[in-house]
């Protein structure tokens, strides 16, 4: 069987953590984003929104990596069963 890549971490930590697989903004805090940045779960890069007087406007563009990304993709074809409730 598969570990969770979240699997010890809290209920937020892992709820922002699946948030980020599916390409959905998270909705987590900053505390939260950081434990899963320094545990090497997630990562982010620089998106420009725009510019003004003072340069560029940039937000973070969370992402995971494809290695974690792909463990996910192991459990989840272990424990999430296809079928609609």
């Amino acid at each position: 069987m598969t570990d969770h890549p979240c699997k010890g971490m809290t209920k937020a930590q892992r709820a922002a953590f699946e948030q980020i697989t599916i390409n959905e903004r998270p909705t987590a805090s900053h505390k939260t984003l950081l434990a899963l940045r320094n545990a090497g779960l997630i990562d982010y890069r620089d998106k420009v929104v725009g510019r003004d007087a003072l340069g560029l406007i940039t937000v973070p563009e969370w992402f995971v990596p494809l290695p974690v990304h792909i463990q996910w993709c192991e459990w989840c074809s272990e424990n999430v069963s296809d079928e609609v409730i």
